[in-house]
């Protein structure tokens, strides 16, 4: 006999669409910038720097639309970390093939 176990278990707890790991990593990384480079910003656009960095730390956690299943932060630590010493074909004819596959 096999049972089947429902996916509804197995999924992570969310608050706001974050995962919990996800928020605590926001959470800690804005209030890190926040404050680390806060001396560097002067007193006239504190504000404007507070609402782009927390923007920001926001869109890095969003989902990727090129890179399914991955959010934006992970998307950037494949492209710094990708092997420039392998070759990647570029696909010359990429309308005629979609067309083709329509």
């Amino acid at each position: 006999m096999t049972y089947e176990i429902p996916k509804e278990i197995k999924a992570k707890p969310k608050i706001l669409g974050l995962e919990m790991r996800e928020l605590v990593i926001l959470l800690i990384s804005s209030l890190l910038v926040l404050t680390i480079l806060r001396d560097l910003v002067h007193s006239v656009f504190m504000i404007p720097y507070f609402v782009a960095v927390i923007g920001f730390m926001i869109y890095l956690f969003i989902p990727s639309g090129h890179n399914p299943k991955k959010r934006h932060y992970e998307s950037l630590i494949l492209f710094f970390r990708h092997k420039k010493a392998v070759y990647h074909a570029m696909d010359k004819h990429k309308q005629e093939n979609r067309q083709l596959r329509q």
